[in-house]
């Protein structure tokens, strides 16, 4: 059986601009990059990583080559997106289980929780809402 990750915007962004995050978010990327791991996000996760870089821009961060370079790296990653009714449903669930704001950090826990698979996170304020914790979530480590 093929492992399988669901790795955050915040990871695959760690994965693509160098931060403190980079070594880990690397090494679980390589995972799918080598065919080791199956890479699944939502369906929309495309955008999300785009406006991330495109507010890096905005922000002096990057330049506007720099993000369409990264934009093009993770548009050539190994990537399942995930548009299922099963999913959309579960998200407006796990959102008020969990008490989330917006759906977006509720989809990619139904996308894991759909595809078996691994969650990796850096965003500490999403750890603290997760009480108690799914065991599919994971911690990405500074």
């Amino acid at each position: 059986m093929t492992k399988v990750l669901c790795l955050d915007t915040n990871v695959l962004v760690s994965y693509l601009v160098a931060d403190e995050n980079s070594p880990q978010a690397d090494a679980l990327v390589l995972e799918a990059v080598l065919g080791i791991a199956r890479l699944v996000i939502p369906a929309f996760a495309w955008a999300e990583v785009g406006s991330v870089l495109r507010k890096k821009v905005r922000m002096g961060l990057l330049t506007i080559d720099e993000a369409q370079g990264c934009y093009e790296d993770f548009n050539n990653l190994p990537i399942d997106y995930i548009n299922e009714e099963s999913v959309r449903a579960r998200s407006w669930e796990l959102a008020e289980q969990y008490q989330l704001p917006t759906l977006y950090d509720a989809a990619f826990l139904a996308c894991a929780e759909r595809e078996s698979a691994e969650f990796w996170t850096a965003d500490k304020v999403l750890l603290r809402k997760l009480s108690p914790c799914p065991s599919y979530v994971n911690q990405l480590r500074e």
